[in-house]
This record gives structure tokens, sequence and C-alpha cells, in this order.
């Protein structure tokens, strides 16, 4: 199943239809999961771990709809030591590129933080 995201405002995204009221992993294979940052506003090593599990080729962070939650230096380090890839945006700016990243059919995965 392909995933596409339709659209999202605070507190909410629409995934393949479905409304979440949560911050969600989603990957290119449809599979959709409930996701909490540990420490507040913070993406750090136990999300990417979440995320790592996907075996993603891409990753998209979607840091809120204001972009107030940012990456940790920690993550921001281990991605470059293993040259990976995260796209940190907005959670609006970010649902457009994991669209987009997905139709290419690459494998994407992503962290979406619907509120700040």
């Amino acid at each position: 199943m392909k995933t596409w995201i339709s659209s999202t405002q605070f507190g909410s995204i629409t995934i393949n239809g479905r409304t979440y009221e949560h911050d969600v992993i989603v990957t290119w294979e449809g599979k959709v999961k409930e996701a909490n940052v540990k420490t507040r506003h913070v993406f750090g090593k136990v999300e990417l771990a979440q995320l790592l599990l996907e075996r993603p080729e891409k990753i998209v962070v979607g840091t809120g709809q204001n972009g107030y939650m940012k990456i940790s230096p920690e993550v921001s380090v281990f991605a470059e030591k293993k040259k990976l890839k995260i796209v940190e945006k907005p959670t609006p700016e970010a649902m457009k590129k994991f669209n987009e990243i997905a139709h290419e059919g690459k494998k994407v995965v992503a962290y979406m933080h619907v509120t700040c």
C-alpha cells in the first residue's frame, strides 16, 4: 500500500484517509504508529532508533506546525557519520516532502510532530 499524507493542522494529521490526533511514525508501506518524543520538543536518539527499524533510504522529520521541535545534536552527529540524510521541516512542508519522496518509489519513513 502506498502512503499518502493528505493534510495536517494543529493537533492532527490525515494519512491514507484516516485522521490521527497524535504524533506519528509513517512509512512508505502504509504503516502508521503512534509516536511520542521522549524529551519535550526534541527529536532524539530514541526517536531515530524507531525510524531506523524500518530500514529507510530517507528520513523526514516534521518538526511541528510552526517548526518548534528540534533535532538533537546527537542525532545530527550520528546521521553525519552514517551519511544518513534527514530532512527537517515544519510538518506541513515535511508532509509534502514525504509524499514527493514516496512517489519517487524511495523507502522513506517519517516522524510527524502535529502540534507546536
